[in-house]
């Protein structure tokens, strides 16, 4: 028992130690599980960041996001580990490619450009869908991904511009059901053509079967449910 109980944490250690060097010498999300060994200070409990002078600031935002998709969803709001780029190098090491992005119900990394309300609201709405669904979410996605990025968008008001929406473009989000495939149609007719798109078509939903009903969709299919079986139903009520 002693030598299996040796072996066992020996191999813990080698893990722990290759997980360190792997994360030392490459950039990218991973190094969530230590921040503090990149540079960054944590400035309330799970909030950390490159810039902790503009503490009070961050954390404005980051209370006002919290807020915003806690009273949409009328539940406890996402508390995610937040890693808040003030510079590019930070955005560097922690992988940031845009203004934002969130790891399942784990992680919200935002860089220099989305240190606002309207990009820590929008990936705070990723982080609250997913709460309850964990890593298998990155596998099976229960919510297509024009569902997913339109309700970001919705809750946030942000990045909006309804004037670009047109039914060609909402048609060619609706086709975006995997996370994958997102990149490619917003390269073809815009981002913000793209996010305001995938928000027109939630809009949509909540138009016809109201606010409770868009609620009834994310907590049945967080339950396990078919989402276009669900929501054929409620569209048919």
């Amino acid at each position: 028992m002693i030598r299996r109980l040796a072996r066992s944490f020996s191999l813990l250690a080698n893990a722990g130690l290759a997980a360190l060097v792997v994360g030392a010498a490459f950039p990218g999300t991973h190094r969530v599980v230590m921040p503090d060994a990149y540079g960054l200070t944590e400035i309330a409990d799970r909030v950390w960041t490159d810039a902790p002078s503009r503490a009070d600031e961050f954390l404005r935002l980051v209370r006002t996001a919290r807020d915003t998709v806690g009273d949409f969803f009328g539940d406890p709001p996402p508390n995610p580990t937040l890693i808040l780029c003030a510079t590019a190098a930070c955005a560097r090491n922690f992988g940031i490619g845009g203004n934002g992005l969130s790891f399942v119900d784990m992680a919200v990394f935002i860089g220099p450009g989305g240190l606002t309300i309207g990009t820590l609201t929008h990936e705070m709405t990723h982080s609250r869908l997913h709460r309850r669904l964990g890593l298998r979410h990155v596998i099976n996605q229960p919510f297509p991904t024009w569902f997913d990025e339109g309700l970001a968008t919705h809750v946030a008001g942000h990045p909006r511009q309804p004037a670009l929406v047109n039914a060609e473009a909402r048609q060619m989000v609706r086709g975006v059901t995997r996370f994958w495939q997102w990149d490619n149609v917003y390269r073809d007719i815009g981002v913000a053509r793209a996010y305001s798109a995938a928000a027109a078509e939630v809009e949509a939903i909540e138009n016809k079967v109201g606010r409770n009903g868009l609620l009834e969709l994310v907590a049945r299919t967080e339950a396990g449910g078919d989402f276009n079986v669900i929501l054929n139903n409620l569209l048919a009520r």
